[in-house]
Formats: structure tokens, sequence, C-alpha cells
């Protein structure tokens, strides 16, 4: 019995030692821009690097995700694109390198050395994060997000096609799928071509096929596109729509949609199940387009100048009725004749101011002058 225990007392130091050894295998770094944070690698097995964001973009010298046992590589490296982790292997004693990650559009540095007693798994924590103890700020911080960077994605989305041959590069670090689901809404059928997700905006750009297959035009509001996916609907930030499809017309759609309603983060990956959802205008009032206006078949042209000259008094209802008639008539006679029918209005007033009862004498006085 008396050797049990001395057994048991001297395995427990061992034990806790053992303990505080692998506790120091896994290490928490905060995320600093100014300062290259120091990894430490082993050359028999991975190190795991765990960050608060999706991994944007990588870049190193010395790092390779096959390198040759003989070959010039310092580090073996595995990373799956839309992750926020990575693994790291050092090929040989010593090395040392440096590696560059792209998180939520920041660049930040990091010093990989080789070692005899590496880091197994390494937690970096955004320091930024955890000093904000208010919700407030924290979904301030999330909704910051320019216009001009939407409107910039936006463009992408529009120009996708020719930009996927011309820059690919653009596209890169974007997720994209081609669903070409539809839909239909009061005979206008809606297929949604394309959805493009940028993890640094944390927004999905839609492009929307609109077809309609009525006789009327469709008026709908271009700034109520939303996409549901399940019980959540998922407002537009910003939009390139026309609010008008002509019938039997194919028109394109875009817009953005960037976090939520609330203001947090979205998450969404382009493989989901999106529902479009768009508001159409029963009430013309309700439009925000401006009408386009259209002169009455029936109307009659008028005379356009830059002035108007206000008509000549008259004595009695039918000498103006009268002159009412022939400026509305003659508006297209030239200036000369213009000129002479206003002598002869003249000579009407004068005319009726001697004899006020004789509307008629003044109508063939007038009729008269314009014949000479």
């Amino acid at each position: 019995m008396r050797l049990i225990l001395v057994v048991l007392i001297c395995a427990v130091p061992i034990w806790a030692s053992g303990n505080q050894t692998l506790a120091s295998k896994v290490s928490r770094v905060p995320l600093d821009r100014n300062e290259p944070a120091v990894v430490r690698v082993g050359t028999r097995g991975i190190t795991t690097l765990e960050f608060p964001y999706r991994i944007e973009a990588l870049d190193g010298y010395g790092f390779s995700v096959s390198p040759s046992p003989d070959g010039a590589d310092l580090f073996q490296i595995s990373f799956n694109k839309g992750t926020n982790f990575l693994s790291l292997k050092a090929m040989h004693e010593g090395v040392e390198g440096n590696l560059t990650v792209v998180l939520d559009g920041k660049v930040y540095c990091l010093f990989c050395t080789a070692v005899a007693d590496p880091s197994f798994v390494v937690l970096f924590e955004d320091g930024a994060a955890k000093t904000m103890s208010d919700p407030h700020d924290v979904l301030a911080k999330a909704k910051q997000v320019s216009p001009s960077r939407l409107l910039g994605f936006l463009d992408k989305v529009k120009g996708y096609p020719a930009l996927k041959l011309s820059a690919p590069e653009i596209f890169r670090n974007m997720e994209v799928a081609e669903p070409n689901s539809e839909s239909s809404l009061d005979g206008l059928k809606l297929i949604l071509r394309r959805v493009i997700r940028d993890e640094s905006l944390d927004s999905l750009g839609i492009e929307v096929e609109l077809t309609n297959l009525s006789d009327k035009d469709f008026l709908y509001d271009p700034e109520s596109f939303a996409v549901r996916v399940g019980d959540e609907v998922y407002p537009e930030a910003v939009c390139d729509a026309g609010g008008i499809v002509e019938a039997g017309k194919t028109l394109p759609a875009f817009f953005v949609v960037a976090g939520t309603a609330t203001g947090d983060r979205n998450d969404l990956a382009v493989t989901n199940k999106f529902d479009i959802v768009v508001r159409k205008i029963l009430d013309a009032g309700d439009t925000k387009l401006v009408p386009r206006w259209k002169e009455p078949p029936d109307s009659i042209p008028t005379a356009q100048g830059t002035s108007h000259e206000p008509a000549p008094p008259a004595q009695t209802d039918g000498v103006r009725v009268q002159t009412k008639g022939r400026v509305a008539t003659e508006g297209k006679k030239s200036r000369k004749q213009h000129r002479h029918r206003r002598n002869s209005e003249l000579a009407i007033k004068e005319n009726d101011a001697v004899q006020p009862n004789k509307a008629t004498s003044g109508s063939k006085m007038a009729a008269q002058a314009d014949e000479e």
C-alpha cells in the first residue's frame, strides 16, 4: 500500500507538468496591424491558425501547398477557400518567413519560424471587438460599409460577363452562383440569373431578368427589391432598375443586399434558395417615375413665342370672342400678318368705342382688314 502511495505522489507532479506543457501549445494572439505576430511552427507536426474573419487573400515567399522535400520551399501551407483557418508545417529546421493575410479588407503580417517547441493552435483575437462592450457600438461597426463601395460592387455585378474574361482577378475572392430559378408575379416572370458574394462587404450582388408576359406595362418600385431566405427577408441597399417593364419586353435588374434589416451581418452563402421580392405599383400616383406628357390628338396648336402680349380690351362680348378665336386659329401666320391683324383689332376697338352696340359691324370691319 505504501508503495502505491509513493508511486501516486510521484506521478501527480509529472501529470500536472504535462498538462501545463500541453496548455502552452495553444496560443492566443491579438490581431495587430502595427506589429507582426510570431507563429512557432514545427517540422514534424502542423500548426493551425484561426482568425476571427474569413481569409480573403494570402501571400508569402517560400509557402507552398505541395512543396518538394529537397526544394527551396520553406513551409507547407494548407488552406481551403472560404474558411477562417489555415495550417503550416516547416520543411527544414530553423527556417523563417513572413506570411501576409488579408482579413476584412485589412492586411496583417505573420512571422513564421521553425522551433523545437512549436504551437499546435494559434487563436487570433480581434482586439477592437473585445473593447466594444456596448451592443450599439458593435452594430455601428457592422454597418460601416460606405455607399461608394456598394456602388462599386454593383458595377462589378452588372459587368460580370465582360469582367470575367478581361479581369478575372476581380472575382478571385468572391463566390458566384447562377441558379436560373424562376418565379412569377401578376404576369411578370422573374429569373434569378446570378448571385455574387463579396465577403469583405458581407454583401450579395443579385442579377434578375424581368419578362412581362401580359399585354399591359408592369410598374414596380425599384427600391422594394429584396431576397427571402426561409422566414428572413433581406432588403436591397443599392439597385439599378428602371421601375417599368413594357408589355412583351424583357429587362434586367440589379441590386445589392448588404447585411440584414437590423444592420447585422447576414453571412449568406450563394448556394441558398433565394426568393425574389418586389412590390408592384397598382396606382399610377404611387409610382416615383415621372410620367411622360403626350399632347392630346384633338388639341389646337397655339402660337409659340418668348413673350405673351396682353390682348387689347374689348367693349363687347362679341368682339372679345372673335379676337380669341383669331389668335388661336391664326397662330402660325407670319409676323407681318400678325402685326396687320393687331392694327385691325385696334380699329375694331376704336369703332366699338363710338358704336358699342354694333358688334356685327366691328366683325365685318375686321374681316375686310384681313382681306386687304
